[in-house]
């Protein structure tokens, strides 16, 4: 890939997703209530901006600058900055694209659960809003590895139990959030064979 394609897709990725949580953050602030809001006021706002609007139609454009920024900077961290003696093989490669998408759903999910603990729970906010960035976290590591380094895997393990202990938290299923840390153990047993070929 010649480089002022790599970083035209890595510009325009980020410039998008630096967009959207601007967008996100804005419509954040409209939903939570004001400062010093009484307890009827707070239920008030719970019932105008709770969880009977779908999370599409307040943060409809939020998710059409998130999305496609995402996918540029998934696009660059895969391709663009690949190494030509890249040890990683087919099937850990598979393992990392599962668990890029399913850092994505937890990412989006999170967010939407964000936004609407704001009015009720700030603690809640804040602790599902962490969730989101360290799913974002997970896959920022997943693409280091699959570029071959091995440093990134103990990061993006680290990130994963984080996660797991604030999904822990705040009673999120916890069969997928098995599955999640679950990921990194099978990533770890398929890179073993190229383990020492890894920097």
């Amino acid at each position: 890939m010649k480089k002022w394609l790599r970083d035209l897709i890595l510009f325009a990725g980020l410039i998008l997703m630096i967009g959207s949580f601007i967008l996100y953050g804005l419509q954040v602030y409209r939903n939570a209530p004001p400062l010093g809001s009484t307890p009827l006021q707070i239920d008030q706002f719970a019932q105008q901006y709770g969880s009977d609007t779908a999370f599409i139609d307040q943060y409809g454009l939020f998710l059409l600058l998130f999305l496609p920024g995402l996918i540029l900077l998934c696009v660059y961290g895969a391709f663009g900055i690949s190494r030509p003696d890249n040890p990683i093989w087919f099937l850990p490669k598979i393992v990392m694209v599962l668990v890029i998408l399913s850092s994505v759903v937890t990412c989006l999910n999170s967010l939407g659960v964000a936004s609407k603990a704001v009015v009720v729970s700030p603690a809640a906010f804040w602790m599902f809003l962490a969730v989101a960035a360290l799913g974002l976290t997970n896959i920022a590591f997943v693409l280091v590895t699959w570029n071959g380094f091995k440093w990134s895997m103990w990061a993006y393990g680290t990130s994963a139990f984080l996660m797991f202990v604030l999904k822990f938290a705040g009673s999120v299923p916890i069969i997928p959030s098995i599955l999640e840390v679950s990921a990194v153990v099978v990533l770890i047993y398929l890179l073993r064979p190229v383990w020492g070929e890894m920097d």
